[in-house]
Order: C-alpha cells, then structure tokens, then sequence
C-alpha cells in the first residue's frame, strides 16, 4: 500500500481490507496471495491469512480490517486514482456491511480522489448497493468521522468506480450481469489474467452465440446521468498473466475485446503480456524454442515442434516466449492502448 504503485492502470492502492479466498482459474497465482504467504508473512496485516500448499501460499479465507490504513486517502491531498482493496477483496462474504460502509465514508469525504473498487463477487456488491438505506448508513459513518450530525450524501458515490474481475467467458457470464445491476458513476472489467477468449455480450442458453435480439454489454442504447443503473460496461482492462507460474494469452483474446471496444467506443486499457509474450524476433536467444510454447485460442497449450510451421491442427496457433513481463512489454500491434472513461 502506498501514494504510488506501480500497477499501470491506477497511481496509488488502499488496503483497508486484505485477506480473501480463491473462487476461479483466476486467482490460481494471484500475486497479493502470493505476496502474503511470501516476503509479508509476518506483516500484522497479513500474518495467517494464508497457509502452505505445495503449490505456494493459499488464502485461508481469513479476512482482517486494517483500522490503521482507513483514513490514509484523507491525508493524500493530491488528487489521485486509487485502487481499493488490491491485497483482498472488499466485498468478500465475510466482511461485514459496516467495515464496508466505514470505508465507502472515507471516499465519500476525499471527492478530490477516484476509487477503483474491484471485485470477484459483484453480487455482494449488489445487493450491497441495493439496500434503500445504503447513503445513510454511509453518510452516518462519515459523520462519525468528522464528530457532527449526520447528514444526505449523493449514492451512488459520483468518485467510486465500481469492476468485477473475468478471466474466461463463464466468468464473465456469471459476474459482468451483477455488475450491471447496480448503479455506479462508472463501471468497469478487468479481464487480467486472460485465460480464454471473450465475447462482450449476452450469450444465449448454454454458451450459444447471442442472437441479433441481444444488446452487448459494451453498447448503452438508453444513456441516461451518471446516478442511473445505465446497463453498460465503461472500461475494459486486459492483462496477462506475471510470476513463475503464468499462463500464456493468446494474441487473439487480446485483439478480439480491444476490437469490440472500440465497435462500441468504449476505453480499452491494455495492461501487459506478462510473463509470456508474442515477441517476433528471438534475437540472440541461443534457445528460443527451450522458452516457448504453442498457445491455441481455445487455451490450449502444447510444447509441438513449429520450425517449418504447424500442422493442420495448429494452423490457429501462436508461438508464445516466456520473455518475462519487461521484456514482453504492453504493446499491441505496434501500440500501447491507455484509454480511460470520463468520470
């Protein structure tokens, strides 16, 4: 937690909350477990939060609110994007309505920031945002804080970002419609680690492709204020995956979501490659291929010899080089993509 953080797509991260539980493919090498079963193992805010497993620290659902960090936005003067929770899950079913409420005050007082609240369990986050008397409960908290009468606040928060994490279609399918359902000043996806390609729209029953009755989710046929449940996405971000454990992304995956973004205009974010990339030239590498695999768009990986070209059944396939996340850089056909919503 800091005033700066080197996550590309905010400047600074808040972690009033850390602690969470694996819930999908996703969170298989998640970085804040890692790190929390690693070198902040002893750290108060992390002590026992995970446990051992011959794959690496994993969560053990414990959750714990870090009373030290709640007021730390307040003494940032500059104004600033901010990350929430990145060490956790803000809306992980064990963390009670009132530590959310008390952290929801805070941005409510520091306007001069945005928060990014981003989740795996968008629906908490609805039926969180739901309750009729959410801006009270909320604006009571707030005036805890300041030691005077409670008062109104505007809800929902015009300085909150609310997101839901995907990393496959079915995830997708499962989290972005709960998302939808509830009233945010903006909306967005981070689709990081991309595991599987991605259609941005309503799927039909059992994974059918949409029907031309089906409005995608990235389209707002009805825009209507910032305070309305407009039933759109606002932003999307996409990564792939970083650490000793990554798995490649396809090209494919990437160039579909920036190509449906921008059919739709809406800000796409390209975050990295990660560990893997589609890297042209192997340079000096006396062994390339000892670095690579063959990543198929249907996620699948395979280590078959590709000098000469692939067979048949891999015409779809893309040599992927496990480069490292620096060297595989952000750039997508020749470009990095750091397009922001208004908000």
């Amino acid at each position: 937690m800091g005033e700066s953080s080197k996550i590309e797509w905010t400047d600074a991260t808040w972690n009033p909350v850390t602690g969470c539980s694996v819930v999908s493919p996703g969170c298989t090498n998640c970085y804040a477990m890692r790190l929390a079963g690693g070198r902040l193992r002893d750290h108060p805010s992390r002590a026992g939060l995970t446990q051992p497993s011959k794959a690496g620290p994993v969560w053990t659902g414990e959750i714990r609110f870090n009373e030290q960090w709640l007021d730390q936005p307040l003494r940032w003067r500059r104004p600033r994007q901010i990350f929430v929770c990145a060490h956790g899950d803000l809306f992980h079913e064990d963390v009670p309505d009132e530590w959310i409420d008390r952290i929801f005050a805070i941005m409510a007082l520091a306007p001069q920031h945005t928060f990014q609240v981003l989740t795996k369990r968008p629906e908490r986050i609805q039926a969180y945002g739901a309750h009729p008397d959410r801006a009270y409960f909320v604006g009571q908290q707030a005036a805890k804080i300041l030691n005077r009468p409670a008062f109104g606040l505007d809800w929902p928060l015009p300085n909150v970002w609310l997101g839901t994490s995907v990393e496959d279609q079915r995830r997708a399918d499962e989290r972005i419609p709960h998302l939808l359902a509830t009233a945010a000043a903006v909306r967005f996806v981070s689709a990081e680690p991309l595991l599987g390609s991605i259609y941005f729209g309503p799927t039909g029953p059992l994974g059918q492709p949409p029907g031309p009755s089906d409005d995608p989710w990235l389209r707002d046929p009805w825009p209507q204020s910032p305070q309305a449940n407009r039933g759109k996405l606002d932003w999307i971000i996409v990564g792939g995956e970083s650490g000793a454990a990554a798995r490649p992304m396809h090209p494919d995956w990437v160039r579909s979501i920036r190509d449906q973004c921008q059919a739709a205009s809406v800000p796409f974010f390209f975050k990295q490659w990660g560990e893997w990339g589609p890297v042209v030239s192997t340079g000096d590498d006396p062994d390339p291929q000892g670095r690579s695999v063959m990543a198929l768009p249907d996620g699948t990986l395979t280590d078959t010899e590709w000098n000469g070209g692939p067979g048949p059944h891999l015409i779809d396939a893309q040599p992927m080089y496990r480069v490292g996340k620096k060297a595989a850089g952000r750039a997508l056909n020749g470009r990095t993509w750091n397009e922001y919503p208004d908000g």
